[in-house]
């Protein structure tokens, strides 16, 4: 894996359209609002069912393998008229935001795209920071990111049950030695309900036990803070249950189709536990066992 190899935003744009025509109906694509630079963001629904899961990958332009596992799950069951894709989507409603920041993905910076911005969470002469603008007390018209507003103005209209986010956190070593694959964590705000919370913590347990039987090991617990902007306290906040999750940044030749793939098979457990109605099983206590995140070995902005 190259970030040659990564999708524009009119490889992105034409994959969705061509998803959507060869799914006859079944993926539905449609945009969410426009960047500053007017790209549209995207979104991705398919399924019926009552319970809504909602993915969001590529908040920050720089941390893209989130999305190259969002485009080969809808791939994968968009167009298949498999019984258990069927199953799946008769209790689900699957809706992926596909690269919440296509501004910033075009320069492979972390911010959108917005010099005059200023203020909080603002890099002078380039942009803010959208998951640091999602907080429920500030209302879409208010909001000065345009792709912030976007996701609110949909959550809050749609209102998932469930809410991943997907980023890239660097490279951390593990107590072994190892690299760790990914670092995930639920709400950490203090007004998030203690049942939100708890299915959260569900979320959190049932992505680590998959990703462990599933052979992708080295899940550690991302030491977040509690800013009610960011994205997985402020979806807790509102009622659904959140998780995010962080993989390895390393982007290099070997591992970035490895993190596309513990990615997908996050995104893939999930949406197969949701519908089959195993996540409710889950001990959320589970999610207290998860090892914290070792020391970082390069520098790399989180979350």
């Amino acid at each position: 894996m190259s970030l040659e190899r990564l999708h524009t935003y009119d490889e992105l744009t034409t994959a969705l359209q061509r998803l959507e025509q060869r799914s006859k109906g079944a993926i539905d694509v449609e945009s969410i609002g426009r960047t500053h630079e007017g790209r549209d963001i995207w979104a991705a629904t398919v399924g019926t069912g009552p319970t809504k899961l909602l993915y969001i990958t590529q908040q920050h332009g720089n941390e893209p393998l989130g999305t190259e596992a969002a485009l080969q799950l809808l791939q994968r069951i968009g167009g298949n008229q498999a019984g258990w894709t069927r199953d799946v989507l008769d209790d689900v409603t699957l809706r992926i935001i596909v690269r919440a920041n296509p501004d910033g993905t075009e320069r492979f910076q972390r911010q959108n795209v917005d010099p005059d911005c200023s203020g909080a969470f603002c890099r002078a002469g380039v942009g803010f920071d959208i998951n640091r603008y999602h907080d429920p007390a500030m209302s879409p018209e208010a909001n000065p990111v345009p792709e912030s507003a976007a996701i609110q103005r949909m959550v809050r209209s749609w209102r998932p049950d469930i809410t991943v986010d997907y980023h890239h956190q660097g490279s951390y070593r593990q107590p072994d030695g190892s690299l760790a694959t990914a670092s995930i964590l639920w709400p950490t705000n203090t007004g998030v309900a203690p049942d939100v919370l708890a299915d959260s913590k569900r979320v959190a347990g049932l992505v680590y036990t998959s990703l462990e039987q599933y052979g992708f090991a080295d899940v550690s617990r991302y030491p977040g803070d509690a800013l009610p902007g960011i994205a997985r306290n402020s979806f807790g906040l509102q009622g659904s249950a959140s998780l995010l999750v962080e993989l390895r940044g390393d982007l290099g030749q070997k591992s970035g189709g490895y993190l596309i793939r513990t990615a997908y098979a996050s995104m893939a457990s999930l949406l197969q536990a949701a519908a089959d109605g195993s996540l409710a099983a889950v001990d959320p206590a589970i999610a207290d066992t998860i090892p914290d995140r070792g020391p970082s070995v390069d520098q790399h902005e989180d979350e």
